[in-house]
């Protein structure tokens, strides 16, 4: 097995040990939660079988993944539930309460994680700890020795390394020894002709990397010039003057792709057997699949789920797909969920029909694996792409200010039913009126999106990152007290205050205040972003370059 191959395989490993973990939090969360119910409700044989089927099903996986103390609590656990299922067991509702409310999250950290492999455990030590993948590494083809000088100083900025090259040959060559994460073509009518394009990319792909992928960045931005970059599979066409966060924003985009989690679909199906088979194909294939049997909880499970597109079964004993799709369609923040009947119906007017009432597109069963895992693929991909649009920042890449506030309150509402805490941080930019006055916008563009290049990539893949407005930003962190919060944020200000921006022959640095504020403090979503703002201007009436913690 190759270097890259083992590394995709950690990868991958890494982001499903933490899927779970998360999803392992929330369900220990939920069974723990039950402790609160009376003494007749934990003696009713019903919600005994519930808790039962829980505890089952979790301390089979909770051991797989090394969750050792509280796999053999759930086992434990189990065996007092099968005594009372099976052999009539007189309830004692003090022990199963007892014995629920054992089941805390905090004990669902198994030996990996606590040794730092992984970082989404709170603790000073994790909170501190900053990124430290490899920048990935661009080659350039560009006999410009300005551009080449201004692409490789600004793409610094955001975290990459750049290699100029002014010949192809050469260029080939040193890719046989290291090759690159991608490709930035520059071509303009006194270098690179379209033959020229042509014969530079049949000279990569005889070098064997056919699957790296290629920018071109033209002087020539008409129709032919970028109908012959997509003949030739280049990714983005840029035009020059290059403008830097935008080609970061594309490199980024289609970089990211490789390490970008899974898509979600989620599966509404009553049969059995025919969800778990169309579950499995998925699965094969690096799905995250949901499954559901009873229509009238996809509301919740939507909200838990945050599905990228959902495949319905037309026919239904509670509701059929299409009236279900039709519910869903009343919640215009799900508009852009494409919806999927799966289904063996072959009357086209019942097809037509389901594709008029919220339905994108219908597959008749039995279905081809291939043909069905790629139509689920394009369009999982495609609504991936326009949410990002939709919600996102075109300079930045994060979510906009009303994005943001809106993933707010549903961490908010999330911590409230798991009895943990959120922590919000406020981030400015110190004096950016004057980067903007002294060095002009488009400067001041590249600080804006280094800035927020540096938090994408020091935080979390839990914590989520918004562009508040102009150069303030809001920074979310799950299941983090502002103490690890300011911690983690510390490290990457210091870091954020290395960055060297240039403009022409002058170098200058840049900092940033925060203010932080846990949800301990505030009970609303207005009153602690209120909160983290107070804390914003006394960082700034401090002396600026620094977080404060809010206060009561």
């Amino acid at each position: 097995m190759t270097n890259d191959s083992q590394k995709t395989l950690q990868e991958e490993m890494r982001q499903l040990r933490q899927e779970y973990h998360h999803r392992l939090i929330a369900d220990l969360n939920e069974l723990a939660h039950m402790a609160s119910l009376d003494d007749k409700a934990l003696s009713d044989r019903d919600t005994l079988k519930k808790i039962h089927q829980a505890s089952h099903k979790l301390a089979g996986s909770a051991l797989t993944f090394g969750y050792q103390e509280t796999g053999e609590l759930l086992r434990q656990f189990e065996q007092t539930l099968n005594e009372l299922m099976e052999n009539g067991a007189p309830v004692q509702p003090g022990t199963i309460r007892l014995q629920l409310q054992e089941l805390t999250p905090e004990l669902s950290v198994p030996t990996a994680q606590q040794e730092g492999h992984h970082r989404d455990v709170e603790s000073p030590e994790a909170a501190a700890m900053s990124s430290d993948a490899e920048p990935l590494h661009l080659y350039l083809l560009e006999d410009n020795p300005s551009t080449s000088e201004m692409l490789k100083v600004g793409l610094a900025s955001f975290g990459y390394r750049l290699s100029p090259f002014d010949d192809i040959n050469l260029l080939c060559a040193s890719a046989l020894q290291e090759q690159p994460d991608a490709l930035i073509v520059g071509s303009d009518q006194s270098t690179f002709s379209d033959e020229d394009l042509s014969a530079a990319m049949r000279s990569i792909r005889e070098h064997g990397m056919e699957s790296i992928p290629v920018f071109v960045v033209s002087e020539q931005d008409d129709f032919e010039n970028k109908l012959q970059a997509a003949r030739n599979g280049v990714v983005a066409f840029l035009s020059k003057p290059v403008n830097i966060p935008s080609l970061e924003s594309a490199l980024d985009y289609v970089l990211q792709q490789k390490v970008k989690s899974p898509y979600r679909v989620l599966l509404v199906d009553d049969d059995e057997f025919s969800v778990q088979h169309h579950k499995l194909m998925l699965e094969k294939r690096r799905f995250v699949v949901r499954t559901l049997s009873d229509p009238t909880q996809v509301l919740d499970v939507i909200e838990d789920f945050h599905p990228d597109l959902m495949i319905f079964d037309l026919h239904m004993p509670t509701c059929n797909g299409i009236e279900l799709a039709e519910v869903v369609r009343y919640h215009t923040h799900w508009l852009h969920i494409p919806i999927i009947f799966l289904s063996s119906e072959r009357s086209e007017s019942r097809q037509l029909l389901a594709m008029m009432n919220g339905g994108d597109d219908f597959i008749v069963k039995p279905v081809v694996e291939d043909s069905f895992v790629s139509t689920i693929r394009s369009r999982a991909q495609r609504a991936r792409q326009l949410a990002e649009l939709m919600t996102r920042d075109s300079l930045t890449g994060l979510l906009k200010h009303t994005e943001i506030k809106e993933r707010l309150c549903h961490e908010l509402a999330r911590a409230r039913r798991n009895r943990s805490s959120v922590t919000v941080a406020m981030i400015d930019i110190d004096k950016f009126k004057s980067v903007n006055d002294t060095y002009g916008h488009q400067t001041g563009d590249v600080v804006i999106a280094t800035l927020a290049h540096l938090l994408r990539r020091g935080l979390r893949t839990t914590d989520i990152v918004g562009r508040y407005g102009g150069e303030e930003y809001m920074v979310v962190m799950p299941d983090t007290s502002a103490e690890n919060a300011i911690i983690k944020l510390n490290a990457l200000r210091q870091e954020f205050g290395t960055v060297v921006f240039r403009h022409h022959n002058e170098e200058f640095n840049c900092s940033f205040s925060g203010g932080v504020c846990s949800s301990d403090l505030a009970e609303h979503v207005d009153a602690l972003v209120e909160c983290a703002d107070q804390a914003l201007y006394a960082a700034k009436d401090a002396g600026r370059n620094c977080l404060v913690q809010g206060k009561a």
